[in-house]
């Protein structure tokens, strides 16, 4: 039986069973776990990171937002650039550890946004 493009398109061959399907989507389902797992770590990692650092911490990400505002390079993400401008101002570094370790959809986009380095890898288990 020949696949449609719709579903050979997530990486089966045309001829996949529905079985090879079902386990296809069963593994990218495993693997996007996988990683949302990894972000929520690293996440919780860079919350620790700004609680015990926190003028460090802002300092890096002002520095952050500031440059990349200045860059015509980001210009489609200025929008979030100025939101982490105005968190920056206005709300203490608890708040913002608070923010990144939060699970809501509304914070999503900032957490994904987030102008903070990393904090070095060997601080981030795998």
């Amino acid at each position: 039986m020949i696949l449609p493009p719709s579903i050979t398109n997530l990486g089966a061959p045309k001829n996949a069973t529905p079985q090879i399907m079902a386990q296809l989507r069963a593994e990218k389902a495993r693997q996007a776990a996988i990683i949302a797992e990894r972000e929520t770590r690293r996440l919780h990692s860079l919350a620790d990171y700004i609680e015990a650092h926190p003028q460090e911490a802002f300092t890096q990400a002002a520095a952050h937002v500031h440059k990349f505002l200045a860059s015509p390079g980001h210009v489609r993400i200025h929008w979030a650039l100025q939101k982490w401008k105005n968190i920056l101002e206005s709300w203490p570094m608890p708040r913002i550890a608070l923010l990144l370790r939060d699970t809501d959809e509304e914070g999503r986009e900032l957490r994904e946004t987030s102008p903070f380095a990393r904090p070095h890898r060997t601080l981030i288990p795998n």
